[in-house]
């Protein structure tokens, strides 16, 4: 028991050392479909491939090797009304490989969202597209402590265009292509994070972009990916059963306002086939909306596994569904 209160005190120091920034233009709620089925109730949960994204600690608290191919979509606002500032809508795609003590991954983000054109006084349909390549490297500080960090390199391109179009879905695209702006910017960057894992429960906490790169456009608006933290708390009462509950400790600008979201979410196995997970997050600032979501995995195989979810708004607010391949041993 000593060694256990000492090894979260050292865990709680780390992160109370390192500085929060006060803004963030990037969300954790991008990838991850075992992960957005608990509602982004994951950073204490990461113990499967997405731990590369989520907590890469996490990896550490999983089988000793294993790898997922996923694909997620998101939109937010009415895409048949009027074209109106507000909308967004958002893709991802993500590949990851994790063994201890190393992983790989690569993701694609692409995000267009409708801004007002201060300039000219209409409207533009913005689009931001990353491509992220990463590199994972764990270490164990004590028993049941782990520090990881990603190295990522990340190419981006940022553009603008009018939005043309007879709603909202129409104008979303005419956003440009990264094709056909062809200016791209490549950064490095790194991600951190800790994770201690007593078994009966477990305590992460993460922080993203700490370089915070900044990508610009010819026009020069530009969108920085600034620093996240998010710390979590997992409860595992049974076998195959969790109970998580999540709390970013910044706040983010995103195309709908102020973000710092509370999130929960649980998940349970039945049987060796079937696992059921359901989760919902609030928004703490701005318009404080909550989404709901459900997901489920079902066995393909012994350790391979076929994970889906859906995500749900009020009114016209975020909804969002994705699908994974799922594979451990």
């Amino acid at each position: 028991m000593r060694q256990i209160l000492v090894s979260l005190f050292g865990c709680l120091v780390l992160v109370a050392a390192i500085p929060m920034a006060s803004t963030a233009q990037q969300t954790f709620e991008v990838v991850g479909s075992r992960a957005l089925g608990m509602g982004g109730a994951f950073v204490a949960v990461a113990d499967d491939p997405t731990a590369v994204f989520w907590n890469p600690a996490g990896l550490a608290s999983g089988q000793p090797a294993g790898a997922t191919i996923e694909w997620v979509r998101f939109r937010n606002g009415d895409r048949k009304g009027a074209a109106a500032a507000g909308p967004w809508q958002r893709s991802a795609k993500f590949v990851s490989l994790g063994t201890w003590p190393i992983g790989l991954s690569y993701a694609d983000f692409d995000e267009t969202v409708l801004v007002a054109d201060t300039a000219a006084g209409g409207l533009l349909a913005r689009r931001f597209s990353t491509r992220h390549y990463g590199a994972t490297l764990l270490q164990t500080l004590t028993e049941g402590l782990v520090v990881g960090t990603t190295l990522k390199y990340i190419r981006g391109t940022l553009a603008s265009g009018p939005a043309t179009g007879a709603n909202a879905g129409e104008a979303l695209g005419a956003a440009p292509t990264p094709a056909q702006t062809g200016d791209s910017k490549g950064v490095f960057d790194v991600d951190t994070s800790v994770m201690f894992d007593a078994r009966v429960f477990r305590v992460g906490w993460t922080m993203r972009n700490l370089r915070s790169p900044r990508f610009e456009e010819p026009s020069g608006s530009a969108i920085e990916l600034k620093r996240r933290s998010r710390i979590g708390l997992a409860v595992l009462p049974a076998d195959g059963l969790i109970f998580a509950v999540d709390l970013d400790l910044n706040t983010a600008d995103l195309p709908g306002g102020p973000s710092r979201m509370v999130a929960v979410g649980a998940e349970h196995m039945l049987g060796s086939r079937l696992a059921v997970r359901g989760g919902a997050r609030w928004n703490l600032e701005g318009a404080r909306a909550a989404v709901g979501s459900l997901g489920a995995s079902f066995a393909l195989r012994p350790g391979a596994w076929l994970d889906g979810h859906v995500t749900h708004g009020r009114a016209q607010g975020e909804r969002g569904f994705g699908l994974a391949l799922r594979a451990g041993w």
